[in-house]
């Protein structure tokens, strides 16, 4: 990672207008769907003029977005009872400084959980990994699940390696899961990580969260319910921030530019940014053993 300068804030508005998105808000509500199913609303807002909600699915952590007419308000809290207890349990103490949150399946799993972060970068992408993943999609047969951490500012610097993402999951070659990377995502080179990234002065910690949000949504696509901190850096004013905002703490036991090994059950970390081409190689030769199975993210939240 290097000194990222701050950059204007004014692209999210345009390209909010454009889809139409506005007042978009943070709740948490139990809701249920009109053939009973539990959920959670964590969002509500206008989409083309018309009210919104993001939900969380009880008891498979997916999300998705419906118009409010859709759901059916819960009067009962015991709807959102086992995703409360998942968000205190993984937010909760201990507060290391660094990769705090979920970094390994909650039970166990036959299989790894490919992460991968797009921290802002002046270099390109990491075009022919990618392509390696489509790869392996065509040889299994089925998209190949990824979990991509998207920070606003590089999907706003590289629109159009972004579009290639989306067209990638269009296509059905990946089944990406969109985590959370905050918006800037700040970092100053020198300043130790506990005064460091979301930590450092003057950042509105609710904004870094929801102006992402806003800006996949914008983009046709549907926020997960994780969240990686910057640098995997937190503390526990933060921690407790992400609680109100319903979402998940997503660290990893397996960075694999610094010669993590991945076991199954793994949430393993590496940098589509250009930023670590160590973590890349390192990842394709992971890749290509068919034996290892690669699970989509939700599935590390059961137990």
């Amino acid at each position: 990672m290097k000194w990222m300068a701050a950059l204007p804030l004014a692209a999210l508005p345009a390209v909010a207008a454009e889809a139409g998105l506005g007042d978009y808000r943070p709740v948490f509500a139990p809701a249920r769907t009109e053939d009973g199913r539990a959920l959670v609303v964590i969002r509500r807002f206008l989409l083309a003029g018309k009210p919104h909600v993001l939900t969380v699915e009880i008891p498979d952590f997916r999300t998705r977005i419906r118009p409010e007419e859709w759901i059916s308000w819960e009067r009962s809290a015991d709807v959102a009872a086992s995703y409360a207890a998942l968000l205190d349990a993984l937010s909760g103490p201990p507060h290391p400084v660094e990769n705090a949150g979920l970094t390994h399946a909650r039970a166990a799993a036959e299989g790894f959980f490919l992460t991968v972060d797009m921290c802002p970068s002046s270099k390109p992408f990491e075009a022919r990994f990618f392509a390696a993943l489509a790869a392996r999609a065509a040889r299994d047969g089925r998209a190949m699940p990824v979990a991509i951490s998207i920070s606003g500012y590089w999907a706003l610097d590289h629109a159009a390696e972004f579009a290639s993402l989306i067209e990638r999951q269009r296509l059905g070659q990946l089944d990406i899961s969109w985590v959370n990377h905050s918006y800037a995502h700040r970092y100053v080179r020198g300043v130790p990580d506990r005064e460091n990234f979301l930590l450092l002065p003057h950042t509105d910690f609710e904004q870094e969260v929801l102006r992402t949000e806003q800006l996949l949504i914008a983009r046709g696509l549907t926020p997960s319910v994780f969240f990686r901190f910057p640098g995997l850096v937190s503390d526990a004013r933060l921690m407790a921030a992400l609680r109100r905002l319903g979402l998940v703490p997503l660290g990893a036991d397996a960075w694999l530019a610094k010669l993590q090994k991945p076991k199954p059950g793994s949430i393993v970390l590496v940098h589509g940014n250009g930023n670590e081409p160590f973590g890349i190689h390192e990842a394709r030769r992971y890749l290509a053993d068919a034996t290892r199975r690669w699970l989509p993210l939700t599935e590390a939240l059961a137990g």
